[in-house]
């Protein structure tokens, strides 16, 4: 909770704390500071299914894909971009995500299960509010299954004999460090910490007498 505190008598220290504003102002700051910040310019999301096939040599016609995982996800700007007319500031962004995938597959019934990875990139375009002098960065995140294929008759060794289906949620967005004035109240002192209590009490509190006291 926000408060705010008169001065002491002959002092001129107000203590705030942090919290949720009350009564519908703050007070005034004490001073006007500068710091540094990321400024997001703008963000999007879009939501992306991909359909990928892999070959994972000596599987038997029983084999059977245990887990699928993404284990690493980058990002990367690819084209330069390109400023779009009449419009101040907007470009159409290109950039390359690349993820890591390690699937777990069981050879044979009874087999020891074997781990495979495998990297996909895809392509992405996207029209941000990128200013010269921002950064893109992306958020992926996301689930993948896969399957075995049956192999079908005049099939070579290598053709794919796995395939995956993975969803995607991308974030994109434009930022930039940046310095900005706010208003101040003062630096934050920290407050004492508090800690729960030691487990069944401290100090500890023994057990009642069963039945009735003895009057002495």
């Amino acid at each position: 909770m926000s408060e705010y505190l008169a001065p002491m008598s002959g002092g001129q220290d107000r203590r705030i704390v942090p919290g949720p504003v009350r009564g519908g102002a703050c007070p005034p700051p004490s001073e006007i500071v500068v710091v540094e910040v990321r400024k997001i310019y703008d963000y999007c999301f879009q939501e992306d299914t991909l359909e990928r096939c892999f070959f994972v040599p000596n599987l038997g016609p029983l084999a059977t894909v245990t887990t699928c995982e993404i284990t690493n996800v980058t990002c990367s700007e690819i084209l330069d971009r390109e400023p779009l007319p009449d419009q101040d500031g907007l470009a159409l962004v290109s950039i390359q995500v690349s993820l890591d995938l390690r699937i777990t597959v069981t050879p044979a019934p009874n087999a020891t299960p074997i781990t495979v990875t495998r990297l996909v990139t895809f392509p992405k375009r996207v029209v941000l509010c990128a200013p010269t002098g921002t950064e893109v960065t992306c958020d992926v995140r996301g689930t993948c299954i896969c399957t075995v294929q049956p192999p079908m008759a005049g099939q070579t060794q290598t053709e794919p004999n796995i395939c995956c289906t993975i969803q995607l949620c991308l974030v994109v967005q434009s930022g930039a460090e940046v310095k900005i004035l706010v208003p101040s109240f003062g630096i934050v002192m920290p407050q004492e910490c508090r800690v729960s209590p030691a487990f069944g009490g401290c100090p500890p509190i023994p057990p009642e007498v069963c039945g009735p006291g003895i009057t002495v």
